[in-house]
């Protein structure tokens, strides 16, 4: 990316403990890793509690990427994962597919949290069908939309462009939900 952004969002220093949660596993728990970063963030970050990543990411593996006989995930399987385990928190996952400008109005919040979006290889995506946990946003000079985002394979600070993505998963705290209905 050579083009300068100015990114709005979520900090990266926000990001740099997750840095070193890579997914090294074959045929990889993408799914597993960015649930984890992500409630662990909200953790963190929403009730400054201290919270184990390792015992996090193994609670999750069983109910996000194990629970079902088939080889990577749905986004409906990282809701699912996340709901059961937060079952009575204030917060639920959802999924949608991606939305321009939803994801934007989530991280101006004025607590953010980073939200998890899907990419495909159908959409020319140089990681093919994947989860990446994105926090921050930009435009590109020529108007081009871009997510900032953790990527499992060890960079906190990849850069992709929303034309890629399919689906999206973020948490919100369940009175939210209550005000729409």
């Amino acid at each position: 990316m050579k083009q300068s952004i100015q990114w709005h969002g979520i900090p990266t220093k926000e990001m740099r403990p997750y840095r070193k949660y890579i997914n090294r596993e074959h045929p990889g728990y993408c799914g597993t890793y960015v649930s984890a970063v992500m409630i662990h963030y909200m953790v963190q970050s929403q009730r400054q509690y201290s919270l184990s990543m390792p015992l996090l990411l193994s609670a999750l593996k069983g109910v996000v990427d194990l629970r079902l006989p088939y080889i990577g995930t749905y986004a409906r399987d990282l809701v699912s994962g996340m709901n059961e385990l937060l079952d009575e928190d204030i917060y639920q996952a959802h999924w949608r597919y991606h939305h321009r400008g939803f994801i934007q109005e989530k991280l101006n919040n004025t607590s953010p949290l980073p939200i998890i979006v899907g990419t495909l290889s159908l959409f020319g995506s140089s990681y093919g069908n994947h989860w990446l946990l994105a926090y921050a946003y930009g435009y590109n000079s020529d108007g081009k939309l871009y997510y900032k985002c953790y990527d499992n394979h060890g960079k906190i600070d990849a850069v992709i462009p929303a034309s890629q993505l399919a689906v999206i998963v973020w948490l919100e705290r369940k009175e939210q939900i209550d005000k729409r209905i």
